[in-house]
């Protein structure tokens, strides 16, 4: 007889639910929302999401995503914290957020949320749930003026402040040693003056994309070369442009193989152990490998551009 599968316990969904919060975040900006929608995390997107849910109905997949946005949108005013209810909300569980406790509020569940939106139809559910939120906090800091919501952290929050650990320290102060040597391995180094012509402007990446192309006609010669001085210094050169033109800072997560899953440092995670560029303090930015963004070049062929991509980029 087959053994019944145990069901899983509060704190694998709730680990479940953290796990799929970016990629629900990212299904919802990239499939489901307009792309005029402003995806900043502020009250004031909650109608036009609204608006978006009740226009697309039924589809389930929307209702899901809509969640992860929806609860960051509400803790950004109450504080607290993601948590799963075991007992609705299907296999998974139903994600809800646990006001800071100080407001003495119960657990709100967005998925009964999304659903008095759609029978409501009046497109502003959202709006009011987060505006009875912001009128608790306020009612408690007039009593408590010191006091402010607390906010666990959560997937979709920025990083924050990140430390160059040495390594990064050493990579940097390598590839700035050796640029003005890159520099003059360059093509028409000698017609740039002393600096090669490369000044560190989104504008000259069309020059170092003619070098990467130039030089790699196949990914096996690129991935070959990887760690070669040109490709290093490459990768350094892009990255810095991403840094002084895109509001951005190099990032370095050693890897540990003894680090908790899902965390910056574990191996599985593909941006440990590399580094890259990102703007930490910015919810929901997207980093930069500047050696893959290369890689792409030889990858996607001659409709991939350096400058659409760091265009790409926030400043």
């Amino acid at each position: 007889m087959t053994p019944t599968p145990a069901s899983p316990t509060h704190e694998e969904l709730l680990d479940r639910w953290l796990d799929d919060m970016q990629v629900l975040a990212a299904r919802l900006e990239q499939v489901h929302l307009p792309d005029d929608f402003p995806f900043d995390y502020t009250p004031a997107s909650l109608p036009a999401l609204e608006a978006a849910l009740l226009e697309a109905g039924s589809d389930g997949d929307f209702h899901r995503a809509v969640l992860p946005y929806l609860g960051e949108v509400l803790m950004d005013v109450c504080g607290g914290r993601w948590d799963i209810d075991p007992g609705t909300g299907g296999a998974d569980g139903d994600p809800v957020v646990r006001p800071d406790p100080a407001l003495g509020l119960p657990a709100l569940s967005l998925t009964t949320l999304v659903d008095v939106a759609l029978a409501e139809e009046s497109g502003e559910v959202f709006a009011r749930e987060c505006g009875e939120l912001a009128d608790t906090v306020t009612g408690l800091r007039r009593s408590r003026p010191d006091w402010r919501p607390a906010k666990e952290h959560s997937p979709l929050d920025p990083i924050g402040p990140q430390p160059a650990p040495p390594r990064l320290r050493h990579w940097l102060a390598e590839r700035e040693a050796a640029h003005r040597e890159w520099a003059r391995g360059t093509t028409g180094a000698e017609h740039a003056g002393e600096g090669g012509g490369w000044d560190f402007s989104p504008a000259g990446l069309d020059r170092l994309e003619r070098e990467v192309r130039t030089r790699y006609r196949t990914l096996a010669d690129f991935d070959g070369d990887r760690e070669g001085p040109f490709l290093q210094n490459a990768a350094w050169y892009l990255g810095q442009v991403i840094c002084l033109h895109r509001d951005s800072t190099w990032v370095y997560w050693e890897t540990d193989p003894q680090a908790p899953r899902g965390s910056h440092h574990h191996p599985d995670n593909p941006w440990s152990g590399i580094p890259f560029t990102h703007q930490p303090h910015r919810r929901q930015a997207r980093p930069c490998d500047p050696l893959d963004t290369l890689r792409g070049l030889v990858r996607y062929g001659t409709g991939y551009h350096l400058s659409r991509i760091v265009d790409g980029i926030p400043v």
